[in-house]
Parts: structure tokens; sequence; C-alpha cells
């Protein structure tokens, strides 16, 4: 999606808003995230471009268990 194409449809009708759906949160802060949605087929993809609060998440995972690595 970052690159202007949908990975569903392959369509380039691929429009992004930041901060604009929903509100995230991670550890209970409020988040920088950008939205992604093809206008085409509807898929829609969230980002969280907060680096400090994605560079937690491991060490959250390891403490707490509460974020499972994807595998």
């Amino acid at each position: 999606m970052k690159s202007g194409k949908c990975p569903k449809c392959n369509s380039s009708n691929v429009y992004f808003k930041q901060y604009e759906l929903i509100e995230v949160r991670l550890h209970g802060a409020k988040v920088e995230y950008v939205d992604y949605v093809c206008t085409d087929c509807g898929y829609f993809e969230t980002y969280i471009t907060d680096k400090e609060a994605l560079s937690k998440i491991p060490k959250r995972a390891e403490k707490l268990g509460d974020w499972k690595k994807a595998k």
C-alpha cells in the first residue's frame, strides 16, 4: 500500500491519511499512524509511524506475553 499499489487487487487507486479513522493506542498512549485504503476493492491497512512505541513491543512481548510474534 505504501508504494501506491494495492496488494489485493493491484490497483493504483490507493489513498492515505494520517490519524483520521480510528484512535490507535500502544502501551496506553496515543501513537501516530497512517491509514491506507484502496478505493477499488476496499482493502485497508494501518501503519503505526511512532518508532519509539514500536520499539517497545518486543520487550513487552517478552515480559508480559500480550504481543505474539507472527510466524
